[in-house]
């Protein structure tokens, strides 16, 4: 008789199907095209448009559709009505709530890769940049994806309300709008910020960067991302104290990371 697998075996499993339900789903596949597409149509645009491609574009084009695609998979057997057969099963809720939140690693893996390969081109090919982007300027997208993910599976386990993720992403696009037309104060609590300042009409030099902190900028968008997995879990897990406690503590971190990237 085999032995049977330890839980946190097969917690790294479920995850591992999870998250490639999520990379093959149809709008992360659309989501990956686009952000190929937007990042090296600017490329030779000129220095200003090529920085912004590389720093600024997965937020929009990978993280919205990522978003929705963890969303659709993490409500799958709610929308089947299958949560009642999957109840008896040695997995609790609990277990595959965590999974769909281990899974957003995988979109996060590969925004990670499209970024390295995005870099890799543009230096091979002389594309003209202001500057080589850090790794907080090039690990903004990524992070926004990881985010979006988890935010997705937070959504679908809180609330089947139809509407309810398409309320939730305009929310946050107007929030982004509206701190992004704020340079000189909170433009960093964007989560996709415009690292470099438009010089004058035809908007392709560059007239500088941003003022701020882009690592901490980078601890804010991970404590948002983790906060949003926190979230997902206090839904299911039977230790809701342990796990508002994470959630709280994380909030604060969000709040002060936040105020220290802020010029």
């Amino acid at each position: 008789m085999e032995p049977r697998p330890s839980r946190w075996a097969s917690l790294v499993r479920l995850a591992l199907a999870d998250s490639w339900s999520m990379l093959r789903h149809p709008l992360m596949l659309v989501a990956l095209v686009l952000t190929e597409l937007a990042t090296f149509s600017q490329s030779y645009d000129g220095p200003r448009p090529a920085f912004s491609a590389i720093t600024a574009t997965q937020g929009i084009c990978f993280g919205v559709l990522a978003f929705f695609a963890a969303h659709l998979v993490a409500g799958a057997g709610g929308r089947a009505g299958a949560e009642e057969l999957l109840a008896p099963l040695p997995m609790g809720r609990a277990t595959r709530t965590g999974a769909l939140c281990l899974a957003a690693i995988g979109p996060f893996a590969v925004a990670c890769l499209l970024q390295a390969e995005a870099l890799g081109v543009f230096v091979a090919t002389g594309v003209e940049l202001p500057r080589l982007p850090t790794v907080w300027e090039l690990g903004a997208g990524p992070l926004c994806v990881l985010g979006a993910c988890l935010l997705g599976v937070a959504v679908a386990r809180w609330t089947a309300l139809p509407g309810m993720p398409l309320m939730v992403m305009i929310g946050l696009v107007s929030f982004g709008l509206l701190v992004n037309d704020r340079l000189d104060s909170v433009h960093l609590l964007g989560f996709n910020p415009e690292v470099v300042l438009w010089g004058p009409e035809p908007y392709l030099k560059v007239e500088g960067f941003i003022p701020g902190s882009m690592p901490w900028h980078a601890a804010y968008l991970l404590s948002l991302s983790l906060g949003a997995a926190a979230l997902a879990i206090l839904h299911d897990s039977p230790h809701r104290r342990l796990w508002l406690g994470i959630g709280t503590a994380l909030l604060l971190a969000a709040v002060t990371s936040g105020y220290l990237s802020l010029p």
